[in-house]
């Protein structure tokens, strides 16, 4: 019998920030039962840690470098084959709630959120019978000035809530307008975290008209309309817990209190402005795991949760000062480790697998596994569902990668090759790899250094070489053709 598919996915969601991981004071206790009744993969990575390349990856079952989308300026071209395609094509009713980051080049949402143009429907394009594709939270910005039309932000409109929105959100700016290197920030040299950060007054929204929660209501129509007797994959796409800190005043309720524990590496002087920020990433993802238990609510009260398997994971996650950095785009594990949790029919109860290497790739090959399609030759990722069975473990390392660098892991130990700190963050996703850099780089135990400040390349040559000839075999192939395609997307 073919399984439902519900995948939860919110944005810039770090893979240790789940209650049932650690101390954390979080209140995930959605998460945590899933969690406890089926199977959390400790050291899965995102293939890219960007928004974009890292869904069109996963939709395309593709690597960074040949999936086809390289930064968050590129779209997934019309008619890619994707996995969401090949499960409508065996049956399933396909559907999208929030932003999919697959098609945001162009504003082309429309007021349906299905890119409908010249009478072409984008989002069914690639392989979404029902649901709709709506933007982030900074991308709202964008539209509302832009006058393009979209779905949440003609909510917003139509609710009187534009001025407050724009408003709110040009004291949360995302980035820093003389574009520093990484450097400055690691050196702490800039203390003081961007705007999106650092302000973190409630937004002036009814929580009903607040980003998730529209996705929420979104998702939740959705899946209801679906129809029972036909099976169905629904990816549910929270823009939060991305920046900026934008919540409403009630989902600050009970965290003023909470104290958590300051960003690592980072020369805190600022401590209450840190724990403001954490408390709101908290609380953002407290809101998220609240519409889990509504989604797992409805799918039991419907007869439906028996045969439903549950995916709750991230495109990738958030340094969140540690370092002090913010955001994504680097190598270190804040913004490569990602949730990946699977409970349902033929998933066994084994807890969380700390140290566990895999990858949001593995989930496009068990998805069409388990939907008793076939899985394509090409896909760079592996099928788990025989593992869920009780087969052998499938992967030995996961990798990621981002414009000029490049990261693999077997659990352990990670290499890092090409990753260059005299860049701006956000200009990391348009630098090319140069292959001169597998020559060099950084080898870190991350059980004896989680925090990856000592580099073991010249100590381990052993691990160095194993790891590096994994991760020549992982991207080689893939690098002069991916030369030409950023060099074609500079033209453009």
């Amino acid at each position: 019998m073919q399984p439902n598919i519900l995948m939860l996915f919110p944005d810039q969601w770090r893979g240790d920030w789940i209650a049932a991981l650690g101390d954390l004071p979080l209140r995930t206790p959605n998460i945590d039962a899933l969690i406890a009744r089926g199977t959390s993969l400790g050291r899965a990575w995102t293939p890219s840690p960007l928004c974009a390349p890292a869904r069109s990856c996963l939709a395309t079952g593709k690597r960074y470098g040949e999936a086809p989308v390289l930064h968050n300026q590129m779209d997934n071209p019309f008619g890619t084959d994707t996995f969401y395609t090949r499960l409508r094509d065996v049956g399933y009713q396909t559907g999208n709630a929030g932003k999919s980051d697959l098609l945001k080049g162009g504003d082309s949402w429309g007021a349906t959120g299905r890119h409908v143009i010249d009478g072409t429907d984008q989002l069914a394009g690639l392989g979404f019978t029902h649901g709709m594709d709506s933007c982030g939270k900074k991308a709202a910005e964008k539209i509302l000035k832009s006058g393009a039309v979209e779905p949440y932000t003609q909510m917003l409109k139509a609710r009187g809530l534009e001025a407050a929105f724009l408003e709110d959100y040009a004291r949360r700016p995302v980035s820093t307008p003389d574009r520093p290197p990484m450097a400055d920030w690691i050196s702490g040299r800039i203390a003081t975290p961007p705007g999106a950060f650092a302000y973190t007054e409630p937004a002036p929204l009814p929580d009903e008209a607040y980003n998730d929660n529209f996705v929420g209501r979104v998702a939740l129509d959705t899946l209801q309309g679906f129809d029972k007797g036909q099976p169905w994959f629904l990816m549910v796409n929270f823009p939060g817990p991305h920046d900026p800190m934008d919540v409403t005043a009630s989902m600050l309720d009970g965290w003023d209190e909470v104290t958590f524990p300051l960003p690592r590496l980072r020369e805190t002087t600022d401590p209450e402005r840190q724990q403001r920020i954490r408390r709101r990433y908290a609380a953002m993802i407290e809101n998220i795991d609240r519409w889990i238990g509504r989604y797992l609510a409805h799918l039991e009260e419907s007869g439906q949760l028996g045969n439903t398997l549950v995916v709750f994971a991230s495109d990738h996650g958030e340094m969140l000062g540690d370092r002090n950095l913010w955001k994504k785009q680097v190598p270190f594990e804040p913004s490569v480790h990602v949730p990946m949790v699977l409970a349902g029919p033929g998933v066994p109860s084994r807890g969380h697998l700390a140290g566990l290497p895999a990858n949001l790739l593995d989930l496009p090959p068990t998805f069409l596994a388990l939907a008793g399609a076939e899985v394509p030759a090409d896909y760079a990722g592996f099928d788990l569902s025989g593992w869920l069975g009780g087969g052998s473990y499938p992967r030995e390392t996961t990798c990621a990668g981002l414009g000029p660098w490049r990261a693999i892991c077997d659990g352990r130990y990670k290499l890092v090759c090409g990753f260059r700190d005299d860049l701006f963050q956000e200009a990391q996703q348009f630098e090319p790899f140069d292959p001169e850099s597998f020559d060099d780089g950084l080898l870190h135990d991350l059980h004896e250094d989680p925090e990856e400040t000592r580099n073991l390349r010249a100590a381990l040559p052993g691990v160095r070489d194993r790891l590096l000839a994994a991760l020549r075999e992982e991207y080689g192939p893939t690098l002069p053709s991916l030369r030409r395609r950023l060099a074609d997307a500079a033209t453009l």
